[in-house]
Protein backbone atom coordinates (compact mmCIF):
# COMPACT_ATOMS: atom_id res chain seq x y z
CA UNK A 1 0.00 0.00 0.00
CA UNK A 2 1.34 3.39 -0.96
CA UNK A 3 1.55 5.99 1.78
CA UNK A 4 0.41 9.48 0.82
CA UNK A 5 2.30 12.32 2.44
CA UNK A 6 0.61 15.72 2.63
CA UNK A 7 3.12 18.59 2.76
CA UNK A 8 2.80 21.01 5.69
CA UNK A 9 1.77 23.87 3.40
CA UNK A 10 -1.13 21.82 2.03
CA UNK A 11 -2.26 21.06 5.56
CA UNK A 12 -2.26 24.78 6.35
CA UNK A 13 -4.41 25.54 3.32
CA UNK A 14 -6.75 22.66 4.12
CA UNK A 15 -7.10 23.95 7.65
CA UNK A 16 -8.32 27.28 6.28
CA UNK A 17 -10.77 25.59 3.95
CA UNK A 18 -12.09 22.91 6.27
CA UNK A 19 -12.61 24.74 9.55
CA UNK A 20 -16.22 25.54 10.23
CA UNK A 21 -16.15 26.80 13.80
CA UNK A 22 -19.26 28.24 15.32
CA UNK A 23 -18.31 31.88 15.21
CA UNK A 24 -20.58 34.76 16.05
CA UNK A 25 -21.83 36.58 12.97
CA UNK A 26 -19.23 39.01 11.71
CA UNK A 27 -19.12 41.58 8.98
CA UNK A 28 -17.19 40.43 5.98
CA UNK A 29 -14.00 42.02 4.74
CA UNK A 30 -14.93 44.88 2.44
CA UNK A 31 -18.53 45.11 3.73
CA UNK A 32 -19.96 48.58 4.09
CA UNK A 33 -22.14 49.85 6.90
CA UNK A 34 -22.12 48.71 10.50
CA UNK A 35 -20.74 45.30 11.25
CA UNK A 36 -23.27 42.47 11.04
CA UNK A 37 -22.56 41.52 14.64
CA UNK A 38 -22.83 45.08 15.91
CA UNK A 39 -25.71 45.96 18.17
CA UNK A 40 -26.77 49.28 19.60
CA UNK A 41 -24.66 48.61 22.70
CA UNK A 42 -21.63 47.53 20.66
CA UNK A 43 -18.31 48.97 21.83
CA UNK A 44 -16.03 50.52 19.24
CA UNK A 45 -12.43 50.40 20.42
CA UNK A 46 -10.02 53.08 19.26
CA UNK A 47 -6.23 53.19 19.07
CA UNK A 48 -3.57 55.44 17.55
CA UNK A 49 -5.42 58.58 18.64
CA UNK A 50 -8.67 57.42 17.02
CA UNK A 51 -7.14 56.49 13.66
CA UNK A 52 -7.69 52.76 14.25
CA UNK A 53 -11.25 51.70 15.11
CA UNK A 54 -12.41 48.12 15.62
CA UNK A 55 -15.19 45.94 17.02
CA UNK A 56 -14.06 42.86 18.95
CA UNK A 57 -16.13 39.79 19.74
CA UNK A 58 -15.27 36.47 21.38
CA UNK A 59 -17.32 33.36 20.62
CA UNK A 60 -18.15 30.45 22.92
CA UNK A 61 -15.00 28.64 21.74
CA UNK A 62 -12.75 31.48 22.92
CA UNK A 63 -11.96 32.77 19.41
CA UNK A 64 -11.61 36.55 19.42
CA UNK A 65 -12.24 38.38 16.15
CA UNK A 66 -11.58 42.04 15.48
CA UNK A 67 -13.27 43.89 12.62
CA UNK A 68 -11.37 47.05 11.72
CA UNK A 69 -13.66 49.74 10.37
CA UNK A 70 -13.07 53.07 8.72
CA UNK A 71 -15.04 56.24 9.52
CA UNK A 72 -17.92 55.14 7.24
CA UNK A 73 -18.13 51.72 8.92
CA UNK A 74 -16.54 49.75 6.05
CA UNK A 75 -14.53 46.73 7.21
CA UNK A 76 -10.99 47.08 5.81
CA UNK A 77 -9.34 44.40 7.98
CA UNK A 78 -10.06 41.49 10.29
CA UNK A 79 -7.86 39.67 12.79
CA UNK A 80 -8.33 36.60 14.96
CA UNK A 81 -6.73 34.71 17.83
CA UNK A 82 -7.78 31.68 19.80
CA UNK A 83 -7.53 27.94 20.33
CA UNK A 84 -9.00 27.18 16.88
CA UNK A 85 -9.47 28.84 13.50
CA UNK A 86 -12.54 30.99 12.92
CA UNK A 87 -14.65 30.48 9.82
CA UNK A 88 -12.22 32.28 7.52
CA UNK A 89 -14.57 31.93 4.55
CA UNK A 90 -17.25 33.95 6.31
CA UNK A 91 -14.70 36.56 7.48
CA UNK A 92 -13.24 37.05 4.00
CA UNK A 93 -16.59 36.92 2.21
CA UNK A 94 -16.22 37.71 -1.48
CA UNK A 95 -12.41 37.79 -1.05
CA UNK A 96 -12.25 34.13 0.00
CA UNK A 97 -11.84 32.92 -3.60
CA UNK A 98 -8.93 35.35 -4.10
CA UNK A 99 -7.39 33.99 -0.91
CA UNK A 100 -7.90 30.38 -2.02
CA UNK A 101 -6.26 31.05 -5.39
CA UNK A 102 -3.34 32.84 -3.72
CA UNK A 103 -2.91 30.03 -1.19
CA UNK A 104 -2.77 27.46 -3.99
CA UNK A 105 -0.26 29.55 -5.98
CA UNK A 106 2.04 30.16 -2.99
CA UNK A 107 1.75 26.68 -1.46
CA UNK A 108 5.48 25.99 -1.92
CA UNK A 109 6.38 29.21 -0.08
CA UNK A 110 4.48 28.47 3.12
CA UNK A 111 6.31 27.87 6.36
CA UNK A 112 5.69 25.12 8.86
CA UNK A 113 3.77 27.32 11.31
CA UNK A 114 3.05 30.43 9.27
CA UNK A 115 1.54 31.31 5.94
CA UNK A 116 1.13 34.52 3.98
CA UNK A 117 -0.97 35.19 0.90
CA UNK A 118 -0.71 38.49 -0.94
CA UNK A 119 -2.82 38.53 -4.10
CA UNK A 120 -4.22 41.60 -5.78
CA UNK A 121 -5.43 43.91 -2.98
CA UNK A 122 -5.81 41.15 -0.37
CA UNK A 123 -3.21 40.16 2.23
CA UNK A 124 -3.82 37.25 4.64
CA UNK A 125 -1.35 36.10 7.29
CA UNK A 126 -1.80 33.14 9.62
CA UNK A 127 0.26 31.63 12.41
CA UNK A 128 -0.25 28.48 14.44
CA UNK A 129 1.81 27.81 17.54
CA UNK A 130 0.97 25.35 20.32
CA UNK A 131 -2.77 25.35 19.57
CA UNK A 132 -2.86 29.14 19.41
CA UNK A 133 -4.18 30.36 16.07
CA UNK A 134 -3.59 33.98 15.12
CA UNK A 135 -4.11 35.72 11.84
CA UNK A 136 -5.12 38.85 10.05
CA UNK A 137 -6.41 39.89 6.67
CA UNK A 138 -6.67 43.32 5.10
CA UNK A 139 -7.32 45.17 1.89
CA UNK A 140 -4.18 47.18 1.18
CA UNK A 141 -5.95 49.93 -0.77
CA UNK A 142 -8.64 50.34 1.90
CA UNK A 143 -6.34 51.17 4.82
CA UNK A 144 -7.41 54.60 6.12
CA UNK A 145 -4.89 57.47 5.93
CA UNK A 146 -2.38 57.16 8.77
CA UNK A 147 -3.08 53.44 9.32
CA UNK A 148 -0.69 50.73 8.17
CA UNK A 149 -0.64 46.94 8.37
CA UNK A 150 1.31 46.91 11.66
CA UNK A 151 -1.74 48.52 13.31
CA UNK A 152 -3.82 45.40 12.61
CA UNK A 153 -3.35 43.09 15.61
Amino acid sequence: MRKIRIPHYAATCLTFLAIGSSVAAHAQLGATGRAASASQGDVVHQAQGGLVRYHETTDANGIAVREYVDSSGAVYAVSWRGPAMPDVQSLLGSYFETFRQGANASAGDAGLHTSRVAKDDLVVENRVRLREFTGRAWLASALPPGVNSTDIE
